[in-house]
């Protein structure tokens, strides 16, 4: 079984980095997109490789087995990928969970404040809802992305990004349980964002 899918980046609209105050934000996700196409195997192990780092030069595969995962050191990508299935096997999917060889190819700059990371956590976690069958809604995918980074790779974050991501569009999310989502009617604004060149060190 083959799966493909997209997750878009997002820019801040309203309210940057409230999420960590439980306050309202409104984030807009922008038409720059992270592709993933996944092989499912018959294995019980996750195979994934970034075209874009191996381009750079940098670290770009990574294997790891359907279980509890540790971190590798540094901002190592696979470190989110890690997560996502740690939290999956956390919250009782371990059994329902395949095997997958997984390639990766994103138009997000890496480190441009767009997201990137957590179009990486949503992507891959959208790729294992369909995959292995795990019927997860908008909602949950986004908070497996949030458990993932915040508190599987240990890197602070709200949850801005991974609602933004994952229920694309433009939305104001209520940072404070049950943490509401609401669609908002923007149809006709243009958003026009460019890339400084500088990575931003968070």
């Amino acid at each position: 079984m083959r799966v493909a899918i997209s997750s878009p980046g997002r820019a801040d609209f309203l309210n940057t980095h409230q999420d960590y105050k439980g306050l309202p934000v409104v984030p807009v996700a922008i038409n720059l997109r992270m592709y993933l196409y996944g092989e499912v195997t018959g294995s019980r192990k996750m195979y994934v490789k970034s075209l874009d780092l191996e381009k750079r030069g940098e670290p770009s595969v990574d294997s790891f087995g359907i279980g509890v995962n540790s971190m590798l050191g540094g901002k190592f990508f696979g470190n989110y990928l890690r997560g996502v299935v740690n939290v999956l096997v956390k919250r009782g999917f371990s059994e329902k969970l395949r095997g997958v060889n997984v390639t990766i190819k994103s138009e997000i700059p890496i480190g441009s404040g767009l997201s990137s990371s957590a179009a990486l956590e949503v992507g891959f976690a959208h790729l294992l809802n369909i995959a292995c069958g795990l019927n997860l809604g908008k909602k949950e995918i986004a908070e497996i992305g949030f458990a993932a980074e915040n508190l599987e790779a240990g890197i602070p974050c709200g949850r801005l990004d991974q609602y933004g991501v994952a229920f694309g569009g433009i939305i104001k999310l209520e940072c404070r349980p049950p943490y509401r989502v609401e669609p908002l009617p923007f149809r006709d604004l243009t958003f026009v964002i460019v890339n400084s060149g500088i990575r931003h060190s968070t």
